[in-house]
């Protein structure tokens, strides 16, 4: 009697843990909506590479893209230069939103650190620096 007390609770516990893990909201459901930058932390930025003016200048041009993320599977990236529109699709594993723009079929892939119901964190390396932008939920 016992051995099958056992295995009820046991099968129990399993059933309510994959209730929990099925009921979790993924990374595609929480990146629905209006994102806009909150701050942008820069780090090992190279000098010789890049004029510390031109990029505080670029930094504050990033500050005012925004982007809106659709449940039709379409998003509007609007920056100082107009609005584009995407077909997105999200790896919930890896954290990689593919953007296919429909003007151009130009393909983005984006990958993110981090994303959370109010915040999307983005870490960007290249030969200049590092560059952390977080996005808060309008």
């Amino acid at each position: 009697m016992k051995t099958k007390s056992k295995i009820f609770v046991a099968t129990l516990m399993a059933l309510i843990a994959i209730t929990f893990a099925c009921t979790r909201p993924q990374p595609e459901d929480l990146i629905i909506g209006t994102w806009k930058v909150d701050t942008i932390f820069t780090t090992n930025v190279d000098t010789s590479l890049v004029d510390p003016m031109r990029l505080q200048q670029v930094l504050e041009m990033q500050k005012q893209v925004y982007f809106v993320i659709n449940e039709n599977g379409q998003m509007d990236l609007i920056s100082p230069f107009g609005a584009k529109t995407a077909n997105w699709e999200m790896n919930n594993d890896s954290l990689i939103l593919t953007a296919t723009f429909i003007d151009n079929n130009q393909v983005s892939k984006i990958k993110f650190d981090e994303i959370t119901k109010e915040k999307l964190v983005l870490k960007e390396e290249s030969n200049t620096g590092t560059f952390i932008t977080e996005y808060r939920k309008q």
